[in-house]
């Protein structure tokens, strides 16, 4: 296949330039330093179309024997920031010619921009408009990749997100989750799609704490109002975790290597399909062994609860529960939810508990109202209610609640029991 060079643009010429290769040229590529640059593609998956909905930009140098060079390797090229910009601008040129010549129907193209070197350089705001005009890709195609962490220049930095919006282009956040990265950026930069960095998805494959880190901040992204993608998906494991987390999109090699080419693999549908079918299996799973693990202390908890409501003793009734030792604590709630009795502990707990945490050990007159184990307990009386694993606030350490209501002296009390649950 015959290729069309792209000539490295001058900053003050590049807008002009980038107007003279019409698009009837195949695949061009560049020439920077006696390196061949060419793109790459890579799929970016939405989970509940099973399709990809957009491909990343990514640049690929190879010197004239053959040899390739590795990306890392071509950026640390430049030796200031003017360089720096060129070699963006260079990137972003070839990347929306080649892309602007493949069907794409209407996929998003995610380009990766230098932002700490927009920002420094003050460069004409011009080039993306008028590369846009000289590709003919429609700007709400095209999603501006920039990592806010590399920034120390904010007003600038808005100003120039603003400039891209007005184009009509959609902002990203790339790496999110790695180095110094701030949610205050989030709050003021307003991203239409958040990228979480690859170095998450995969500490949250070996790490249930992790994990729920993953699923906390997608959480929270999307109440922010972002769109999230999960980078650097890797393995069917990581793939699950992210659809158990609630994202929106994944990229990675599990599912496409960048290729010079836009490709929607064959069977990508069934994939997500299968995918989602088993993460649902995951948590059902996950419920059923919740239920298995609580199911097994249920009957001393009813004699416990029974015991109670008998004699009134309740450090005596809770001892009861002692002889399992998943047992943590016992304590009782009335119903505005306040903690009408001392937490109660089993010895061998007493012995493990850490008095960095003293200030909350004490749960006299706290008020677990807003726990879900107490209004539960109280919509549904004399059933046991068994609580999703949480952190307990009193040792911080994960937990779930067995709770149930009873009537004591013609007043109505939640009966509680924490069960230890560390990463299962």
């Amino acid at each position: 296949m015959h290729h069309a060079a792209l000539p490295l643009p001058e900053l003050d010429q590049a807008a002009r330039i980038a107007l003279q290769y019409p698009l009837a040229e195949p695949m061009p590529y560049s020439h920077y330093r006696g390196l061949s640059l060419s793109s790459h593609f890579q799929p970016i998956f939405s989970i509940a179309h099973g399709r990809a909905v957009g491909y990343e930009g990514l640049v690929r140098a190879r010197h004239a024997d053959g040899r390739t060079e590795s990306p890392a390797t071509l950026l640390a090229m430049p030796k200031d920031g003017r360089e720096c910009l060129e070699l963006d601008r260079t990137c972003r040129t070839l990347h929306m010619h080649n892309f602007a010549r493949q069907a794409s129907g209407h996929a998003w193209l995610f380009l990766n921009l230098n932002s700490q070197y927009l920002v420094s350089e003050r460069p004409d705001i011009g080039f993306t408009r008028t590369l846009l005009r000289a590709t003919g890709l429609p700007a709400h195609r095209l999603v501006i990749e920039i990592i806010e962490s590399e920034v120390r220049d904010q007003v600038q930095l808005k100003q120039f997100i603003r400039h891209f919006r007005e184009l009509g282009c959609l902002i990203a956040i790339d790496d999110f989750g790695a180095g110094h990265s701030n949610f205050d950026r989030i709050w003021d930069l307003e991203p239409d799609i958040v990228k979480i960095d690859r170095r998450l998805i995969q500490d949250a494959s070996h790490s249930a704490r992790v994990e729920r880190i993953l699923n906390g901040l997608v959480s929270l992204l999307h109440e922010a109002g972002c769109l999230v993608v999960v980078e650097g998906v890797e393995s069917e494991h990581e793939a699950l975790l992210a659809i158990a987390a609630n994202a929106d999109m994944v990229q990675g090699f599990h599912f496409a290597k960048p290729q010079p080419c836009l490709i929607d693999p064959t069977g990508v549908a069934e994939t997500f399909a299968r995918l989602r079918r088993g993460q649902q299996w995951q948590s059902g799973k996950r419920s059923a062994d919740l239920q298995h693990y609580s199911r097994g202390i249920e009957g001393l908890f009813q004699q416990a609860r029974a015991d109670f409501a008998a004699h009134q003793q309740f450090a005596q009734s809770s001892a009861l529960l002692f002889s399992d030792p998943r047992t943590v604590r016992c304590y009782l709630l009335d119903e505005a939810g306040y903690q009408v009795s001392p937490s109660v502990y089993p010895l061998h707990y007493q012995q493990r508990l850490n008095l960095r945490f003293a200030p909350l050990l004490c749960g006299d007159h706290a008020n677990w109202s807003h726990k879900h184990y107490h209004f539960r307990a109280l919509k549904q009386p004399g059933v046991i209610q068994v609580s999703r694993p949480y952190l307990s606030i009193a040792d911080s350490r994960m937990c779930i609640t067995l709770s149930q209501t009873v009537h004591v002296g013609g007043l109505l009390r939640v009966f509680c029991c924490d069960l230890d649950w560390q990463d299962r």
